[in-house]
């Protein structure tokens, strides 16, 4: 466990110093990089919860915010989010999840800017056509978890065309740390490292952010969340949001959500709040989110989404090893007792042929001793034998002599009489 929490702290500590090498957290360099829709934001629950969701479980959005939270995902999930921004602006994003058993979470997104026909003039102010400018990027996510750390990447494709285009290949990493009480959690993501857009001859550099935050439950119900921002192109910034719901009927939840912005502190107007509320009612949801620019004007996010397809029991990385543990021990622990066996069997044959031979030493011995105890008996009930007849032999003498006494005395006592 302290390995997990020593690799998230080196992941936030290496990619913080990144950060400073990069000359963050300063002002000098606002404009500095292009690719700006990289910087809009996607989904309307990140958006009415002030963007705060470095740490939060945030559906296959997780992509663009902190494709570590994709691990949270237990079922195939596909969403879309489209936003009605200022003049002819259309900002689109699809995206896509696939949970798998041993091998994490897989996911793909879409984020596209249309910006309408835009018409072109030259120095004489004479119309010389138009163009159509856009934006776009493709991600491709990967995220996994090991014990209470998940952690997470994209690799993706950025296009821009004004008139002429240029693309770009970056990376994103994210990490999110789970607290024992199950109830805190601590996101950290460094993303748009790339490389640079060349439009024309001149090259620029894709707006690298780092960004850390925390989410905490209050109440099983009740959410709330920081993100620390530090951009390349701009001074630090925080955001802030919360998130209530409430179980409407089985099945059926209702959440309200309020957030803020600090990146859009110095637009003059009314900026300070953003506003929003979700329903989800079982492998379906939608979400709405009011953003306001101040004097530029108001923005409206909707976002869908939908489940499908049998829920999958994820097995981390911790817990595959655990197992690969386990059955790399049981062959050992088979062929141990098998050798130990081999060596009982040998000596157990060693010891049969002298065990049998004493047993039937042993038997005929106790046969011998059964024969002699026999004769014993046989002979102590001759001599009892013996004494009983010469028991006999006195007696029947003296009854003999008892008689003849007897004979003489009754011829005496005859002859007296006469």
């Amino acid at each position: 466990m302290k390995c997990i929490k020593s690799l998230f702290i080196t992941f936030v500590f290496v990619s913080f110093s990144f950060v400073n090498a990069h000359a963050f957290l300063s002002s000098d360099d606002i404009g500095s990089t292009t690719a700006q829709f990289l910087k809009l934001g996607i989904g309307a629950k990140s958006a009415a919860m002030g963007n705060a969701v470095t740490s939060v479980n945030n559906g296959t959005d997780a992509i663009y915010w902190n494709p570590a939270n994709l691990i949270y995902i237990d079922k195939k999930e596909l969403s879309f989010s489209h936003a009605i921004w200022f003049e002819d602006v259309n900002y689109e994003w699809l995206s896509f999840a696939l949970p798998t058993t041993e091998y994490g979470v897989f996911g793909f997104g879409l984020q596209y800017v249309s910006y309408g026909s835009i018409d072109k003039v030259d120095n004489t102010n004479t119309s010389d056509g138009s163009f159509s400018p856009l934006d776009m990027a493709l991600y491709l996510s990967y995220a996994n978890s090991y014990d209470r750390l998940n952690f997470g990447l994209n690799l993706k494709y950025i296009y821009s065309k004004i008139e002429e285009s240029a693309s770009a290949i970056a990376l994103d990493l994210g990490a999110t740390y789970k607290l024992y009480n199950d109830k805190t959690f601590i996101g950290a993501a460094l993303t748009n490292l790339g490389t640079s857009m060349k439009f024309n001859k001149e090259s620029e550099e894709l707006p690298l952010l780092f960004k850390i935050g925390a989410s905490h439950y209050l109440l099983d119900e009740w959410l709330v969340s920081l993100d620390l921002n530090f951009p390349k192109d701009n001074e630090f910034y925080f955001n802030f949001g919360t998130q209530y719901s409430i179980e409407i009927a089985d099945d059926l939840n209702f959440a309200l959500r309020v957030g803020y912005e600090g990146r859009n502190k110095d637009i003059p107007g009314f900026n300070w709040i953003n506003l929003g509320f979700g329903f989800e009612y079982l492998d379906y949801k939608f979400d709405y989110a009011f953003v306001p620019y101040g004097d530029i004007g108001m923005t409206h996010r909707f976002s869908f989404g939908i489940k499908f397809g049998k829920k999958v029991d994820k097995i981390d990385l911790a817990e595959q090893e655990r197992r690969a543990q386990q059955e790399t021990n049981v062959p050992s622990q088979k062929k141990q007792a098998a050798q130990e066996q081999q060596q009982v069997i040998p000596e157990a044959k060693e010891t049969d042929k002298p065990a049998e031979k004493v047993d039937a030493q042993q038997q005929s011995q106790v046969k011998t001793e059964v024969k002699d105890q026999n004769k014993q008996q046989e002979q102590k009930m001759q001599v009892q034998t013996e004494v009983k007849e010469q028991n006999k032999q006195p007696q029947q003498k003296m009854s003999v002599a008892a008689k003849k006494k007897q004979n003489v005395q009754n011829i005496k006592t005859q002859a007296g009489n006469k």
